[in-house]
C-alpha cells in the first residue's frame, strides 16, 4: 500500500495536506489519488466539491481501470457510486463489480442512465442481496417493459424463497416455524436495516396487477408457510397477510422485526384489524408513543374496549371531543370520552 495511504489511515496527514491532495495538487498516480480521496472525503464530506472536480478531470479510461479492479473494498466502490456523477464507462464497472455493496445500488436505482439499467436488473446476485432493489428500479423513468417482466420474476422468486416447502413445515410445530423465521428476519435487518417506508406510500401503493398476482401466491400456502412469509416479506407481503382470516397469520405480520412504525400507524387505522393484533400493538411501548396510533385505536371499532378505555385518558381534548361524536366507536367509549372532556373543561 503507498505510504500516503497507510499516513492518511493512521491520521498523520495534516489538513492543508488533506485539501491539496483532494484537489489533485499532490503528484500522486490516479489510482492512489482515488484511494486517497475515498479516504479523506468518507470522513470529511466538506471537500466533496473538491473530490468532484479533481474525479471530473481524470481521463475515462483511468477511472474505468480502476473500478474494474475486484480488489476494491465495498466501502470505497459506494462511496463512488453514491457521491459521484461518474461517466457510463467506469459507473459501469461500478455497478458490474461484485463487490458493490447492494444496499448502495438500491439508492441510485431510481436515477441511473437507462442504457445502464440492463447491469443492475439483471444482477440476481445482488437482488437477492438486497429486494428493496426491486421497488428502486422500478421507480427510473427509463425502466421498459422487459426489466419490469424481469423484476416480477425475481419478486416470485423471492417470494418462493421466503418459505420452506409445506411437506417440511408440516413436522414442525407452529411455535418453531415463528421462532426460526423471527431468526432469519432479525438476521435480515442487522445486515440491510428496514425498509424506508411513508404514510404516503401505503396509501398509494396501487399496483393492482402486482398485488393480485401477491395474492395468488399467497392463496396457495398453508398457514404455516404465510407465517413464515409474513414475518420475512417485505413490505407489500405484510400488507396483504395482515388481513389474513388467520390470526396466527396477521399476528405474525405484526411480530415480524422487519416492520416499521409507518405500517403500523396505517394498519391501526384498519377497520378489519384482527383484535388480537391490536392487543399486539398495544402492548409495544415504542409504538405506543407515537399519539396516532394511540388515536387510531381508540377510534377503531375493532379496539378491545379495556384497551380503548386504557388510551383515552391520552387523547388531547380537541380529539377527545370529536369521539364523543364518533358514531362508529361503541357507546361506552364515546360515554367516557364525554364524561372525560366535560371534566377536563372545569
Amino acid at each position: 500500500m503507498e505510504e500516503v495511504i497507510l499516513q492518511i489511515k493512521a491520521g498523520q496527514i495534516s489538513e492543508q495536506a488533506k485539501r491539496a491532495i483532494v484537489m489533485g495538487f499532490m503528484p500522486l498516480e490516479p489510482e492512489v489519488l482515488l484511494e486517497a480521496i475515498y479516504h479523506i472525503v468518507s470522513k470529511q464530506m466538506d471537500l466533496i466539491e473538491e473530490a468532484k472536480a479533481a474525479v471530473e478531470s481524470m481521463p475515462e479510461t483511468v477511472l474505468t481501470g480502476f473500478f474494474e479492479n475486484r480488489e476494491l473494498v465495498p466501502e470505497l466502490l459506494g462511496f463512488y457510486l453514491v457521491n459521484f456523477e461518474i461517466k457510463s464507462e467506469p459507473k459501469s464497472q461500478i455497478l458490474l463489480n461484485p463487490n458493490t455493496p447492494a444496499p448502495d445500488l438500491t439508492r441510485v436505482a431510481p436515477g441511473i442512465d437507462p442504457k445502464l439499467l440492463d447491469l443492475v436488473v439483471n444482477n440476481q446476485v445482488k437482488i437477492l442481496e438486497d429486494p428493496e432493489l426491486i421497488q428502486a428500479l422500478r421507480q427510473n423513468p427509463g425502466i421498459g417493459v422487459n426489466h419490469i417482466q424481469r423484476l416480477d420474476e425475481y419478486e416470485r422468486l423471492l417470494l418462493r424463497e421466503l418459505v420452506d416447502p409445506a411437506e417440511t413445515l408440516e413436522q414442525k410445530n407452529i411455535e418453531d416455524v415463528e421462532r426460526e423465521a423471527l431468526e432469519h428476519a432479525k438476521d435480515f435487518v442487522r445486515t440491510f436495516g428496514k425498509e424506508s417506508v411513508s404514510i404516503r406510500d401505503m396509501v398509494s401503493d396501487g399496483d393492482e396487477e402486482k398485488k393480485d398476482s401477491l395474492i395468488k401466491q399467497l392463496s396457495v400456502m398453508t398457514v404455516p408457510q404465510r407465517v413464515q412469509a409474513a414475518i420475512k416479506g417485505n413490505r407489500e407481503v405484510r400488507q396483504t397477510l395482515i388481513r389474513d382470516a388467520n390470526k396466527l397469520v396477521s399476528s405474525a405480520v405484526i411480530k415480524s422485526p422487519r416492520i416499521t412504525e409507518a405500517e403500523v400507524e396505517f394498519y391501526s387505522n384498519m377497520r378489519s384489524l384482527n383484535s388480537e393484533v391490536i392487543r399486539s400493538i398495544a402492548l409495544n411501548r415504542e409504538w405506543m408513543s407515537n399519539y396516532k396510533i394511540i388515536h387510531n385505536l381508540v377510534k377503531n371499532p375493532r379496539t378491545p374496549i379495556d384497551i380503548s378505555l386504557k388510551l383515552l385518558p391520552r387523547l388531547v381534548q380537541r380529539d377527545m371531543k370529536q369521539l364523543e361524536m364518533d358514531k362508529g366507536v361503541p357507546d361506552a367509549i364515546r360515554r367516557t370520552a364525554k364524561r372525560m372532556w366535560k371534566s377536563a373543561k372545569r
